[in-house]
């Protein structure tokens, strides 16, 4: 991978929102974001922000597609989100043809990667939401050295 990381501290809502946004502005197709994090921790809130930055119209309408698996969002760049947290491992999402989404040239943003791993690629990028406090997050993004991503920092 040998791309880069950046660990930053979210002391809000508004904050992680932001770090999402800034990522999706960064992406330019074909990305797959892994989001790792407890429950609560913020990955679908991450996720919203990640839609304003691909121009998703109503950003405020990405939820967690905990029950259908599979959101898509069209944007300047075409957002996929998947929810594994019902899954039974890789094989399941195997079969809801992630391999073709992954191909399809938009964003997939899988949360609860940890848990379908095996479909998730080398080079994906990863995001560990970690709860530090009521609102306030620690987020490690991890992504591979043919991604462009300017560090960010948070005012």
């Amino acid at each position: 991978m040998a791309g880069g990381t950046q660990e930053i501290e979210s002391r809000s809502v508004e904050q992680t929102l932001e770090l999402g946004r800034a990522l999706g502005e960064s992406c330019r197709g074909g990305e797959v974001i892994a989001l790792i994090g407890e429950l609560g921790s913020g990955k679908s809130l991450f996720t919203k922000g990640l839609a304003a930055g691909l121009g998703i119209d109503r950003p405020d309408h990405v939820t967690s597609p905990t029950f259908v698996i599979i959101n898509e969002y069209p944007g300047r760049l075409r957002l996929y989100h998947v929810d594994a947290y019902r899954l039974g491992g890789a094989d399941d999402l195997d079969a809801l043809g992630i391999e073709e989404i992954i191909d399809s040239g938009g964003v997939v943003a899988v949360e609860w990667a940890d848990r379908v791993s095996d479909c998730i690629p080398g080079e994906a990028i990863t995001v560990r939401i970690d709860i530090t406090g009521d609102s306030r997050r620690r987020l490690i993004i991890s992504w591979p050295r043919c991604f462009r991503f300017d560090n960010v920092t948070l005012l």
